[in-house]
Formats: C-alpha cells, structure tokens, sequence
C-alpha cells in the first residue's frame, strides 16, 4: 500500500506543459527556460516525483501558513479556491483573481495575521471580501450589487426624511 505523503504523479511520460501546470498549481514562479532543462533528456516518472517534491517544499517556504496542507498534497491554486469564489461572488462571475503577481489578489495570502504569532498569514475571506469591496483597483463600486445596494441605503433615506411614508 502506497504511503498517503508519496506523490501524486501519474506514472506516465511527462512534458514541459505538465511541468508548467505543477508550477502553476502549487503558485510557484518558474521559467520557461527552467522548466525546458529540467524536461530535457525526458521526464521520467521519478524525476516528475522529484520535481513535484521541489514544488510542494518551495510552496512551503512561500506559503509557510498553508504548509501542512501542501504537505499533504494540496496544491496552493486549490487552497486558494475559496479566495477565488468569494471574488465572483462578490465582483461577478467575470472575475479571475490573478494571485500569482497581482498586488490586489496576492494581498489575499499575506494581507491578514496569525493571532498566535502575529506573522503575516492569509485573510480569512471576510477580510477578502471586506478588501474586494473596498479596494479601488476591483472597482466593487461598479458593480450590480454594488448599485443595488447604494439603491437600498437611498431608499431607507428617503423613507425616513418622509416619515415612514
């Protein structure tokens, strides 16, 4: 029976592409030059292993609050997901968060603190969405519920300058 920390690599020839996915899913920045040397010569599954290991390690050292769960296995675009949800939610189905170089998205991994240590860590996703409504740059205020809302607050303003009427 296979150990749950071994990796998850198919045990098939791999490309530059696959290599290039990997990077992109664990939020690690590689080069196009990097990836091509370590493809060449072929990307035997072993080497697709090593490399998969070389990424989770880098994107816990990036990462260090979500390090268990990369340890684990779980890609960073992954733990990233709930992120990326309350943005559509928030700014439209449209909205593709960029966290890899995006100041305004990346603030999602660093822009909160861990209470224990007081560390930089991950928003929790009031404090992103609190940041997506209020942050020039997603321009909320531009949005249907961003209308709707400024529509509800002037409706409650008028009825109470009317008395209630």
């Amino acid at each position: 029976m296979a150990d749950k920390k071994e990796t998850k690599v198919a045990e098939k020839e791999m490309t530059v592409a696959d290599l290039r996915k990997m990077a992109h899913d664990y939020h690690v920045p590689m080069s196009e030059g990097t990836l091509e040397q370590i493809a060449k010569g072929g990307l035997t599954p072993e080497k697709a292993k090593a490399f998969e290991e070389h990424m989770k390690v880098t994107a816990q050292g990036l990462y260090p609050t979500m390090a268990k769960q990369i340890n684990a296995g779980i890609p960073t675009a992954y733990l990233l997901d709930p992120y990326r949800q309350i943005a559509k939610q928030t700014l439209g189905e449209h909205v593709e968060p960029n966290f890899h170089t995006d100041p305004k998205a990346t603030a999602a991994l660093h822009g909160g603190s861990d209470p224990s240590t007081g560390r930089a860590a991950p928003m929790s996703l009031d404090q992103w969405k609190t940041h997506l409504m209020t942050h020039p740059g997603w321009e909320y205020d531009k949005t249907p519920a961003a209308h709707a809302r400024a529509n509800e607050i002037i409706e409650a303003l008028h009825k109470g300058l009317a008395g209630g009427k």
